[in-house]
């Protein structure tokens, strides 16, 4: 045990001391450009998240190349599970300074900087809801913040966590008029979210959508059932890269 902990304490070091000399060399402690977009990833975030950042490791590749290509610019935008900002600021990045970006993250320690990183030159077109998407009926959930920051989820069976407000979809939705794309990354919740959500989904123009198939415990049959539910919603896969998967509506429906 001393010896596991020894060790953990040494890769911590590392990467402290990785980062550290990453802001002296660029002059630019805490900015990254995972995307080609500056970002702050500063000390609200993980350090591995950091480190990873500093290293130049890809940082949610997929989600930021099939937001680029299935997210017309000018779309209203929620995006579920908003971490620490970096797809956030790809989502803003891609449809312009107008368009409305309806953020959701639950974790209180991170929100901010997600906040920050998605805001554009209007800040009034970006709007952090601090809740996390459940379908439970609570009012509030128990959030559990995960081994990282990136993996925060509502808590599952006896996890420590947090309280959390609750939201849903059609509650987000209707802050919005018109049509809108989502963009989620919810750790396993999708599934109730898409069976739930049907009518409010009508109203998407494109959905990309990270799946979790370990967590769904049936595996990529789950992932059949989410695209046969947004099917009845007139959302049709296009494509998928690894885990992500990008939907959109035909020209007639």
């Amino acid at each position: 045990m001393m010896i596991a902990t020894l060790k953990r304490m040494q890769v911590r070091a590392r990467r402290a001391g990785y980062v550290w000399a990453h802001g002296r060399l660029t002059g630019n402690g805490g900015v990254f450009r995972p995307h080609g977009i500056d970002v702050t990833v500063d000390e609200r975030a993980d350090l591995a998240l950091r480190y990873l950042l500093a290293r130049g490791r890809p940082y949610e590749a997929p989600e930021a190349r099939l937001i680029r290509a299935h997210v017309a610019p000018g779309t209203d935008v929620i995006e579920l599970g908003g971490c620490i900002g970096i797809v956030s600021a790809t989502i803003r990045d891609r449809i312009g300074a107008d368009a409305r970006h309806i953020l959701v993250e639950a974790n209180p320690d991170i929100a901010p900087l997600a906040l920050a990183n998605a805001t554009g030159p209007q800040p009034d077109r970006t709007e952090l809801v601090q809740a996390a998407v459940d379908y439970s009926g609570a009012s509030h959930v128990r959030f559990a913040r995960g081994h990282n920051q990136h993996v925060g989820h509502v808590a599952r069976g006896d996890e420590d966590g947090f309280d959390a407000p609750a939201v849903t979809l059609a509650d987000l939705a209707a802050r919005l008029q018109g049509r809108f794309a989502l963009v989620s990354d919810i750790e396993g919740a999708e599934t109730a979210m898409i069976a739930a959500e049907v009518e409010t989904l009508r109203r998407c123009d494109a959905v990309v959508l990270e799946v979790h198939p370990a967590v769904y415990g049936y595996g990529e049959a789950g992932v059949d059932a989410i695209t046969e539910t947004l099917a009845r919603a007139g959302l049709h896969r296009i494509e998928r890269e690894q885990d992500v998967i990008a939907y959109g509506r035909a020209l007639d429906s």
